[in-house]
């Protein structure tokens, strides 16, 4: 059984906010957000970041590993 590691995509919400603090993956398009390769993920939350202008939320990047059963 191999492991298949992928990079997920993260939306926080600070206590701060209107609706409170919350972390959950992001998803598009009905898929949950991923790629295969960390500096792909890392771009795409560069990039989600920079277009936000809400001090309240933020993205990140989180490993997640399943094994090839799994998918």
């Amino acid at each position: 059984m191999s492991n298949i590691s992928r990079f997920v995509v993260w939306v926080h919400r600070s206590p701060d906010s209107l609706f409170g603090a919350a972390s959950n993956p992001v998803i598009r398009n009905g898929a949950l957000l991923f790629f295969d390769e960390v500096d792909r993920a890392r771009a795409e939350c560069d990039r989600l970041n920079a277009h936000l202008g809400n001090p309240h939320v933020h993205y990140t990047v989180q490993l997640a590993q399943a094994s090839a059963e799994q998918i």
